[in-house]
C-alpha cells in the first residue's frame, strides 16, 4: 500500500515538531545562526563565566536541532519513497555542515581550558555536567584543532553508510510477489514483520527464498557500504589514539572492555543451548523432518493468537503497566490518543519499530501494526522508551539527557514483561498462561536478546578483523555470520543457503557496538522485574520510586552505576547469566 492511501487515522502527526516548510526552513536557520553564535566565542573561552555563556547558547542550539533534525529523520522513516522526504534530509544536511564547521572549535578550546577551571564546571554548571565530564575524560585522546575541522567537515561522509543502506533497503530492494494457493504479496517489511513468523510453513520458506534471493543481488554493494564504516571507524579510533576500535567504540558507551568481553563469551556459552531446546519443540509442533533457519520464529502457539485493535491495546496498556501509577499509564496512552505513533503499513516505510524521544515534549513511536497480541508487546516496549525519555527530560537539561546505548533497552524490557505478567495473572486458563510464557520467549527475549546476540557474536568477529588491518567484503562477512549461525545452532538447525545473508538486515552495525547492548538492557530489565515479583507491596512501591528516580539521572550515572542504583550487578555478567538462566526456566516452563 502506498503511503497515501493510508488512513490518516494510522498516521502520526509531526507537527509538534516542524510545523511545515516554512517552520523547517525557519528552524534551520535558527540552527545556523546559534552555530554562528557559539563561534564568536573562539578565542575567547577562558575563565568560568565564558564557558557558561557558550555552553548556554549551545544548549539552545540542541534543543533547535533535535527538532528539525528528528523530523527529517522521522519523515523519510514513514516513507523512503518519498523525494521530499530526501529533500528534507539533503536540507538538513546542509545546514549541520555549516553550523559543525562553526562549532568545530568548541571541544577542542574547552578541553585547553586549565584542570581547575573544567573541575570548577563540573562542580558549578551541573546543566553541562555530561558534556563536560566527557571532555575532561577525552583530553587523554584529543587530536589537533586542525583534524577536529576536518573531521568535523567530513560528518556526512562518515554518516552516509547508514543513509545509504536506508536508501538501498527503502528505495531499491523489490521483491517477487510469492505463488502459493494464490498471489501473495511480497515486501521487506512483510518478511520481516509477518511471513518470517508466519505459522505457514510453505508461506514461511518460499518467502525466505524469495528473501535471500533478492538480498544476494545486492550483497556486493552493500558489504562495501558496511566495509566503508568499519574503515571510517578504525580510522577514526586511531585518529582519537585509541588502541583498537573496540577501546573506541566502548568508550562512547562508557564501557569498559572487560565488560563486553565477559558478554559475548558468556552469550556463546551459556544461550545456545536453551534454545537450541526451544527450536526442537517449534520444530515437534509442525512435525517438521528438518528444523531449518528458515523456521527458527515460526509462533509455537498460534491457535491462541487474537486479533486486537489499536484501542483495546489502551486496555492491556492501562492494567500491564498499572503498578507505575497513574500518572506514567496516563502519558503512555497519550501517545496513541495524540498521534504521537504512526501504527501504517506502507511501502517504502523502515521495518520493525522504533522510539524517538523529544526533550521537554514527548516521544514519537514507529510501528506497522499487524492488529495481533504481539503487537501490544512491541507498542509496550517502544512506549518503555518513551517513559524513560520523559524522565530523562524531567529534571535534566538537553545536554545532560540521554543515557549510555547499554542501558537503553531495560525500560522497555521491563514493560513488556509486566505487560506478560498482568495476562498470566488475569487467568485461570493453564494454555493460556503457557502461551503468555512463549510470547515471553518470542517477543521479549527473541528477536531481541537472541537475535542481536547472535548479531553481536558476529559483530566481535568482524571487528577483530577490522583491528588486524583486514579488508571485509560480502564473501567474508558470509562466512563470518554462517560460522557463527553453525556455532550457536549446531546440528539441531539446519542452516540454509542464503540464513549468512543476514547481516545485510540491520541497520544496527552503522551505531557502533549497539547489538550487545539489547542483552545488556533486557538483563538488567529482567532483574528488576524479578526483585518486583518477590517483594510486598511497601518493597514494590520502593522499587518503582527508585527506578522512576534512576530514570531522571539521564546520562549523569555511568551503566554500572546505573545499574547498581537498581540494585542490579553486570560486573563478571552476572545479570546476563541470571537472566539467560531465566529464559532456560521458562523455556522448561513451556515444555511441560
Amino acid at each position: 500500500m502506498l503511503r497515501k492511501d493510508v488512513d490518516d487515522k494510522l498516521k502520526w502527526d509531526l507537527t509538534d515538531l516542524v510545523k511545515d516548510d516554512e517552520d523547517f526552513e525557519k528552524k534551520l536557520e535558527e540552527k545556523v545562526s546559534l552555530s554562528k553564535n557559539i563561534s564568536d566565542f573562539k578565542g575567547k573561552i577562558k575563565d568560568l563565566k565564558s564557558l557558561e555563556e557558550v555552553l548556554k547558547l549551545y544548549e539552545k542550539y540542541l534543543e533547535v536541532d533535535r527538532l528539525v533534525g528528528g523530523f527529517a529523520s522521522l519523515y523519510f522513516s514513514e516513507d523512503g519513497t518519498n523525494t521530499k522526504a530526501y529533500d528534507y534530509l539533503e536540507e538538513y544536511d546542509k545546514a549541520d555542515t555549516v553550523s559543525s564547521s562553526n562549532m568545530s572549535f568548541l571541544d577542542d578550546e574547552i578541553m585547553e581550558l586549565p584542570d581547575d577551571v573544567l573541575d570548577e564546571a563540573l562542580e558549578k554548571l551541573d546543566f553541562a555536567l555530561v558534556y563536560l565530564r566527557r571532555l575532561k575524560k577525552d583530553k587523554a585522546h584529543k587530536p589537533t584543532f586542525a583534524v577536529v575541522d576536518a573531521l568535523t567537515k567530513l560528518n556526512p561522509v562518515f554518516n552516509a553508510p547508514y543513509g545509504i543502506w536506508e536508501g538501498a533497503i527503502a528505495g531499491d530492494v523489490r521483491f517477487n510477489s510469492l505463488k502459493l494457493d494464490k498471489e501473495v504479496p511480497m515486501t521487506f517489511g512483510l518478511y520481516e514483520d509477518k511471513y518470517e513468523g508466519s505459522s505457514n510453513t510453505e508461506l514461511r520458506r518460499k518467502s525466505f527464498e524469495e528473501f535471500v534471493s533478492v538480498m544476494r543481488k545486492y550483497q556486493t554493494t552493500l558489504a562495501l557500504n558496511y566495509n566503508t564504516q568499519l574503515k571510517a571507524e578504525k580510522a577514526l579510533s586511531e585518529i582519537y589514539g585509541f588502541e583498537s576500535v573496540f577501546d573506541y567504540l566502548l568508550d562512547l558507551q562508557d564501557i569498559r572492555r572487560e565488560v563486553y568481553e565477559d558478554h559475548i563469551d558468556t552469550l556463546k556459552r551459556e544461550l545456545p543451548k536453551h534454545m537450541r531446546k526451544y527450536a526442537k519443540l517449534v520444530k515437534e509442533k509442525y512435525g517438521l523432518d528438518k528444523m531449518t533457519y528458515a523456521d527458527l520464529k515460526a509462533p509455537l502457539m498460534p491457535e491462541f493468537e487474537k486479533d486486537i485493535s489499536i484501542e483495546d491495546s489502551k486496555d492491556y496498556l492501562r492494567k500491564g503497566l498499572a503498578i507505575f501509577g497513574e500518572d506514567y499509564v496516563n502519558e503512555t496512552i497519550k501517545h496513541i490518543e495524540n498521534k504521537w505513533i504512526d501504527f501504517a503499513q506502507n511501502e517504502g516505510k523502515s521495518t520493525g519499530a522504533f522510539c524517538d524521544s523529544y526533550y521537554k515534549l514527548h516521544s514519537y513511536v514507529l510501528i506497522s501494526w499487524m492488529g495481533k497480541m504481539e503487537d501490544v508487546f512491541v507498542l509496550a516496549h517502544e512506549l518503555g522508551h518513551a517513559g524513560h525519555g520523559r524522565y530523562s527530560s524531567m529534571d535534566n537539561s538537553i545536554i545532560n539527557m540521554e543515557s549510555s546505548m547499554y542501558i537503553s533497552e531495560m525500560p522497555s524490557t521491563c514493560n513488556e514483561m509486566l505487560l506478560a505478567n498482568y495476562l498470566i495473572n488475569s487467568t485461570d486458563d493453564e494454555e493460556f498462561k503457557k502461551w503468555v510464557r512463549v510470547q515471553m520467549i518470542e517477543r521479549t527475549y527473541y528477536h531481541n536478546f537472541v537475535t542481536h546476540g547472535i548479531e553481536a557474536i558476529y559483530q566481535r568477529e568482524v571487528y577483530r578483523r577490522i583491528d588486524k588491518g583486514e579488508n571485509i567484503n560480502a564473501d567474508k562477512l558470509n562466512e563470518i555470520f554462517r560460522n557463527t549461525l553453525e556455532e550457536f545452532w549446531g546440528d539441531d538447525v539446519e542452516i540454509l543457503p542464503g540464513s549468512e545473508l543476514t547481516w545485510m538486515r540491520q541497520p544496527h552495525y552503522f551505531m557502533g557496538l549497539y547489538p550487545f547492548t539489547y542483552q545488556a538492557g533486557l538483563s538488567i530489565g529482567t532483574e528488576l522485574f524479578r526483585k518486583l515479583q518477590t517483594s510486598t507491596e511497601s518493597e514494590k512501591e520502593a522499587i518503582i520510586e527508585n527506578y522512576k528516580e534512576t530514570m531522571k539521572t539521564g546520562g549523569k550515572l555511568s551503566p554500572e552505576d546505573w545499574a547498581k542504583k537498581l540494585g542490579v550487578q553486570i560486573e563478571g555478567g552476572k545479570a546476563l547469566k541470571d537472566t539467560i538462566q531465566y529464559i532456560g526456566e521458562i523455556i522448561d516452563e513451556i515444555s511441560k
